[in-house]
């Protein structure tokens, strides 16, 4: 089923006769394709506007081109190649004053620039795109306010975090952008599961959080079958194997992890991957199993940029060791969990910092402004 956003995309590129009017519709509709994981009709717009224009592509179509060859990349999880052409993009925005798709451009650079743990320039990059986007720019403002959403959330303060999901979700439906929508659904669930993934193996109560998470979880599974979306479908594997692990359903949830095909998973997300593969089968009884799983762990985690991510993995080896009866391997790295989430703690301070100096007052209504 097509969305609301592609059906308008699709009659403005077929009635204008205006060229870049044309090119920036179907650049857009590549960029929609890219989301939804359909690459196929992703590559052939960004090749019908490519062929239209060859090496003479107007100033302002080179910008939107780039920025969808961006998404596409970014959306089949090949990040530096995504990072390059979005930054391209970005680039040329500035240098040729295009002010329709500099908003977007900066708001893509925030979301990249967040992933790559980079907070100072995605600061920057979030102020640019909520101080510039004009009030129906809602592509802009919608994955500018889902990146401040996520990176308050993360800090462990979603309270601030809900009006800006709100603007991400609001914005997304004002044009029918069901993509971006389902991105926001997914972000609200996969970080509270992170957040009490660390309460679960440091000690906490955990019961009722895993209930709402379960709940925006199978939320967001059944919104992404109603709309037909496929991006990054391994993201969702891991969430609904994550919720299964910490509602102890581990039968359930091995059946989910084995299904996640792991050269799919990006490098530094694999060891998330197997810790939770190792602990399910610890927990039904295939002890050696797991423990052959969890031994190789540590020898992965050069790639784990996260501190969270590392005060789960090394907790969670620390349980496993405890229950195959490995003392000396789960005293090491109960040790190193505590280190990680003294780390994840200052992180979390400094970055709230951050992100309470970003400018957010444009010629949009912020959520505070609109009393949401």
């Amino acid at each position: 089923m097509d969305s609301r956003l592609l059906n308008n995309l699709n009659a403005q590129a077929g009635n204008t006769r205006d060229p870049v009017v044309w090119a920036k519709a179907v650049c857009r509709a590549a960029s929609h394709y890219a989301g939804h994981g359909k690459t196929g009709e992703a590559l052939t717009a960004i090749g019908v506007v490519r062929g239209q224009f060859g090496k003479n592509l107007h100033f302002e179509i080179a910008s939107w081109l780039m920025l969808a060859e961006g998404v596409l990349h970014y959306f089949k999880a090949e990040i530096p190649e995504a990072y390059d052409r979005i930054r391209r993009a970005y680039g040329l925005a500035i240098a040729l004053q295009n002010n329709s798709a500099f908003p977007s451009c900066a708001a893509w650079m925030a979301h990249l620039e967040f992933n790559s743990c980079r907070y100072e320039e995605m600061a920057k990059h979030l102020e640019e795109a909520l101080t510039t986007a004009k009030r129906s720019d809602h592509q802009a403002i919608a994955r500018a306010s889902l990146v401040l959403a996520t990176a308050y959330h993360i800090s462990d303060q979603f309270e601030l975090s809900r009006p800006w999901y709100e603007s991400a979700r609001l914005n997304a439906a004002a044009e029918g952008d069901d993509a971006t929508v389902s991105a926001t659904l997914h972000n609200m669930a996969s970080i509270r599961a992170s957040n009490i993934r660390l309460d679960d193996t440091f000690g906490g109560d955990i019961e009722r959080e895993t209930r709402r998470v379960a709940l925006e979880a199978t939320s967001s599974y059944v919104y992404d079958y109603a709309i037909g979306h496929k991006g990054l479908d391994f993201l969702t594997q891991m969430l609904s194997g994550l919720v299964s692990t910490l509602d102890k359903r581990y039968s359930e949830a091995l059946g989910k992890i084995e299904s996640i095909k792991i050269e799919n998973v990006p490098e530094r997300l694999r060891p998330l991957v197997l810790v939770d593969l190792a602990w399910c089968q610890v927990n039904l009884g295939q002890r050696e199993t797991g423990w052959r799983v969890a031994i190789e762990i540590p020898t992965l985690l050069h790639s784990v940029k996260e501190d969270d991510d590392l005060a789960y993995i090394h907790s969670r080896l620390a349980q496993i060791g405890q229950a195959c009866d490995e003392s000396r391997f789960a005293e090491s790295e109960s040790k190193l969990a505590v280190e990680a989430l003294s780390r994840h703690r200052h992180f979390q301070a400094a970055l709230l910092s951050k992100l309470q100096a970003i400018n957010t007052a444009g010629e949009w209504k912020s959520p505070a402004k609109a009393g949401l």
